[in-house]
């Protein structure tokens, strides 16, 4: 036949009820299978239509020629077509070829994918040697067409186009396999599209919840919906008992959960889950890696799929499916599954997150009170004494702090019995550690000393007291370092006690004094003997006491600004006034760390004597 013909300007309607939705034409367009029909057909000048295995056409018929196409669509001819259709396409192994339409012999291909046959291709040759017009004539009359036209149309077939029957079989069984082709194509691409669906509702749906239980069961129930499993369970990493622990399942009994520990150690498919990989089981009662494969058979599991639950470089859990009878996961099935335990991963571990920063900010909430409470701890102001000035500074490293610093005006108020000024008691500690324990015992260290310090004549007894409080609330390693001193209701003696603390300075003239009369640090041993140190004060001396975040503070050359640097800092600044000088020496230090992180607090006390 020309060309011309398979043009679809000149097809006609189907024989058979028309094209169709149909599982082939699903994947692979009935357009598609048109131009490939159609340009087949003007090759071969052959007769061509794709139908499926029952007979009804998926595409229309492309005609070899105008005479096939005039008994073709004859009403008696599409009776018989449709009648010789059903015949072929059924039974593909007929044991002689079937003639229609004065003379066509059909021949039919499968199309098929994984043993299933998706279609038939059909194809109708003609010989090349046309019957007398006699013959031409009475074949016209039987399918009540023109005999004349008919006569013509024979006629206009080109003997030099198209090939042997053989030669157009061979290239219908090439078509057939090339539209297979592309619908095992397209159902790859329709089964990636359908992961990706399910791994982006998935990732909705967990993106909607906050709660972990909620998480859980709504993965292992999506799985075993979108997958041929039977069951599904997830096992979460118990990172401080190295135990797996059950946290959601679908479709698993009580008893089954209730079998006995996992432990990631002891467990060769989870431990390598753990690693990476997708591990394959393949007959779970008879498998030797389980640690329980008698409860796997009396559950009715057979083949399963162990995947880990990671994101981020961190496995949280495993993800196992069960089948109920012998499975082998195809390459499709274990990416989904993987996916789905990935994004599942990500929910928990952003839900672990969320809980996380709900925790920190709960204790940056306890942490910020508790730094007010110990600031209140605090003296609000120094006190106020005729022969005395006093200048403290407290810069804690974290919110609160482990140093303290405290002034006690003794007896029972600021003036004395006379009417004068009464007795200070001063005193600057440095407990062990930092945060909140060093606070804490920073309150407890201050408790203690305010309720002994009545007995200010006795500083030993003051000390001893304070040290036997703390050694019975604290454990081995806690202690604190501690100076407390009290100055004459007059302020020319000052006797002090120093247990273990960086030694107070006192600078009179050019002359530099360090006051370390006492004993060990408090809160190590409850018989610890302390000795009481007493000093003159004269008119300007100046009494500097501080913690050794002071000493110990580091500048980017990794230098500690040390004692040298401070007394020459006390030198340079002493006409200030106390609570200037305090100052002073705090600048000093910042200036010399710069924006070096710093790890110790730094507490300034200066006492400072009237001229």
């Amino acid at each position: 036949m020309s060309a011309n013909l398979a043009d679809s300007s000149l097809q006609t309607p189907p024989i058979i009820g028309g094209p169709r939705e149909h599982e082939l034409t699903e994947l692979v367009g009935i357009d598609v299978l048109q131009k490939m029909q159609d340009r087949f057909a003007a090759l071969g000048q052959v007769s061509v239509c794709v139908c499926t295995t029952g007979g009804e056409l998926l595409t229309r018929p492309t005609w070899g020629s105008r005479f096939s196409k005039m008994i073709g669509t004859s009403p008696i001819g599409r009776i018989e077509l449709d009648d010789h259709l059903r015949q072929i396409a059924g039974n593909l192994t007929l044991p002689a070829p079937l003639v229609c339409l004065h003379g066509m012999t059909l021949y039919a291909t499968p199309i098929e994918h994984q043993g299933r046959t998706l279609g038939v291709i059909v194809v109708g040759t003609r010989a090349p040697v046309w019957p007398p017009k006699d013959t031409l004539r009475a074949t016209a009359a039987a399918y009540q067409l023109d005999p004349e036209d008919a006569i013509k149309a024979t006629k206009e077939i080109d003997a030099n186009i198209g090939g042997t029957p053989e030669a157009a079989y061979r290239f219908a069984d090439g078509l057939a396999d090339t539209v297979a082709t592309l619908y095992a194509q397209g159902a790859r691409i329709q089964r990636q599209l359908t992961d990706l669906r399910t791994v982006h509702e998935l990732a909705d749906m967990l993106s909607g919840t906050f709660d972990l239980q909620e998480i859980l069961n709504v993965t292992v129930n999506r799985v075993v919906k979108v997958l041929p499993v039977k069951a599904c369970g997830i096992r979460l990493l118990n990172e401080r008992t190295g135990e797996l622990v059950i946290k959601a399942v679908c479709n698993l009994s009580a008893e089954y959960l209730h079998k006995g520990p996992v432990l990631l150690k002891n467990n060769p498919i989870d431990g390598a889950a753990f690693a990476g990989e997708t591990v394959y089981i393949e007959d779970a009662p008879n498998d030797r890696r389980l640690r329980y494969p008698d409860n796997a058979r009396r559950e009715g599991l057979v083949s399963g799929l162990c995947v880990p639950m990671a994101h981020s470089g961190k496995t949280v859990g495993v993800l196992r499916v069960y089948t109920g009878q012998h499975y082998v996961f195809n390459e499709s099935e274990k990416d989904l599954l993987r996916s789905i335990g990935s994004q599942a991963a990500a929910a928990i571990i952003s839900h672990q997150l969320l809980e996380e920063s709900a925790e920190s900010e709960r204790v940056q909430r306890q942490m910020t009170a508790a730094g007010e409470i110990q600031r209140r701890m605090l003296p609000a102001r120094p006190p106020r004494h005729s022969a005395l000035s006093f200048g403290c500074v407290y810069i804690p490293t974290l919110q609160v702090g482990g140093d303290f610093y405290d002034f006690i005006e003794l007896p029972g108020g600021r003036k004395s019995a006379s009417g004068g000024d009464g007795a200070i008691g001063v005193a600057i500690a440095d407990v062990a550690g930092k945060g909140l324990p060093a606070a804490l015992m920073m309150a407890s260290v201050r408790a203690a000393l305010r309720n002994c310090a009545h007995d200010e004549k006795n500083l030993a007894s003051v000390m001893t007291q304070v040290n036997r409080h703390l050694c019975r609330d604290t454990l081995i390693g806690e202690f604190a370092t501690l100076v407390y001193g009290v100055f004459s209701p007059d302020g020319r003696n000052f006797h002090y006690c120093n247990a273990g603390h960086t030694a107070p300075m006192l600078l009179r003239n050019d002359r530099l004094e360090e006051l370390t009369e006492g004993g060990l640090v408090i809160g190590l041993q409850p018989d610890a003997h302390y000795d009481i140190g007493t000093v003159a004060i004269e008119p300007g001396d100046l009494l500097v006491m501080i913690t050794d975040g002071i000493t110990e503070a580091i500048g980017f050359s990794d230098e500690a600004y040390g004692r040298d640097r401070l007394i020459d800092s006390i030198r340079r600044h002493r006409g200030l006034a106390a609570e200037h000088l305090a100052r002073q020496i705090l600048w000093d230090v910042r200036r010399f760390v710069g924006l070096a992180e710093q790890s110790d607090d730094i507490t300034v006390v200066v006492a400072q004597s009237a001229i």
